[in-house]
């Protein structure tokens, strides 16, 4: 049962199609309005924790804009990301789960540190793995770009071991949601699932159909498939791809949900800091 007032997880993706899933499955929805329709929010209730999803439009300029009006309006307890990436590790495969313990900002070389409780949890109940998200200026559209993205990763976030291990993935916004969360003080959590591996390339088209504000335009796709017909094909796969890898993350984030939910009720060391404990911030 939801208790009213009770504390409220952000749930925050750029994309409808990310977080579909967890919509059909909310309770008692009802929709919040935000400054200027920056973002489509909605309150409701998943396995009794209440919960507002956030979609604010891929890209940047639109991550920051959507997720801004939210925490203006209505600032949660913790936040978690999620939605797709490309791959940079050759390890991962389609599919594969990875939490951000780190993420990387293409733009000024920052990095953002997770909180950590949430990251355990995120690996352990989600069975995600660690590792760094990227957040790159474009879409990393070749294998190519996807090494240079994994460099830019193993150098600002070191690790010790084989490079083969490392769980490192690529998107457009996650640096966005983690600085303004980190400003706000609060924790936060970026879940991504794996929609094109290390060494796919996704159709070029997707980058020429962005807009100023970073967001794929689907009436530039469209106009461009008219010019480039083949690129049909693959972009029929990578969508069903992300309806597969929203599934997954919709699974991981339930079970991430319900393990809150139980140390909130009856809280247990290490979980209860997530109450009290600051949000790390970027180094």
């Amino acid at each position: 049962m939801l208790r009213d007032g009770g504390p409220l997880t952000g749930i925050v993706a750029a994309m409808e199609e990310e977080i579909a899933p967890l919509r059909a499955r909310l309770v008692g929805a009802r929709r919040v309005a935000v400054d200027g329709d920056a973002a489509q929010v909605t309150v409701g209730a998943l396995g009794g924790t209440r919960v507002a999803l956030v979609v604010t439009g891929d890209g940047a300029g639109n991550a920051r804009r959507g997720l801004a009006a939210f925490l203006a309006v209505m600032p949660p307890r913790r936040i978690i990301v999620l939605g797709v990436a490309g791959g940079l590790s050759a390890s991962l495969g389609a599919g594969a789960l990875v939490v951000g313990a780190h993420v990387v900002d293409e733009t000024d070389g920052r990095v953002h540190a997770a909180h950590g409780a949430l990251v355990e949890l995120a690996a352990t109940v989600g069975r995600a793995r660690r590792g760094v998200a990227v957040t790159a200026l474009r879409i990393a559209d070749s294998a190519d770009e996807k090494r240079r993205l994994f460099a830019l990763a193993t150098t600002r976030v070191p690790v010790e071991g084989d490079l083969a291990e490392r769980a490192a993935v690529v998107d457009l916004e996650s640096a966005v949601f983690a600085s303004l969360a980190s400003d706000a003080g609060v924790p936060w959590l970026v879940l991504r699932a794996v929609s094109d591996t290390a060494a796919e390339s996704v159709p070029a088209l997707l980058n020429r159909s962005r807009d100023a504000g970073g967001a794929v335009r689907r009436e530039r796709v469209a106009r461009g498939l008219l010019m480039n017909p083949r690129a049909l094909m693959p972009l029929l796969a990578l969508r069903g791809r992300v309806r597969a890898c929203a599934d997954g993350l919709s699974r991981a984030v339930e079970l991430v949900l319900e393990a809150l939910r139980t140390n909130e009720l009856a809280p247990s060391v290490g979980v209860e800091a997530l109450r009290t404990s600051a949000t790390p911030k970027e180094v």
